[in-house]
């Protein structure tokens, strides 16, 4: 009965391992695209303070990331039954909502950075004109002045 017992006893050892091996795989999974999200959290805040293209590039690229993600989440819920499936559908919900508000935040950041820009862009133009007008007015008035001082 020793061998029986020490079987028994590695057959339960092997299926927690296995249990807890299947276990790690689905958090893995899960918090893979949490942490995709916690990525696009920053390069938005980033985005905001400092505008760019490159940083622009890189938020499209954690937004493919985390599709991606939100898919493999799916497939990996349609292989499964039951109350695993449901939490699994239900991630792959959670993350695609964050998303979504992500991708109003995102939206909202560059129509901010467009703005400035634009208003940089009048504010120049408005002091290269004022420049102009001013020199202009400068040329003007020697002119006139040119005129009236006899010869």
């Amino acid at each position: 009965m020793g061998n029986v017992a020490r079987r028994a006893r590695l057959v339960r050892s092997l299926v927690t391992m296995l249990a807890l091996l299947l276990a790690a795989t689905g958090a893995c999974t899960r918090s893979k695209g949490e942490e995709t999200v916690e990525r696009l959290e920053g390069q938005i805040a980033q985005y905001r303070r400092e505008p760019s293209d490159a940083l622009a590039a890189r938020i499209d690229a954690s937004f493919a990331r985390l599709d991606a993600e939100i898919a493999e989440i799916r497939a990996a819920a349609a292989s499964e039954e039951g109350a695993e499936r449901a939490e699994r559908e239900a991630d792959a919900q959670r993350l695609e909502e964050r998303r979504s508000a992500l991708k109003k935040e995102y939206y909202a950041a560059r129509v901010e950075a467009a703005a400035e820009a634009a208003k940089g862009a009048a504010k120049k133009l408005g002091e290269s004109l004022g420049k102009g007008l001013e020199e202009a007015g400068e040329r003007l008035r020697d002119a006139v002045r040119g005129r009236e001082t006899p010869d």
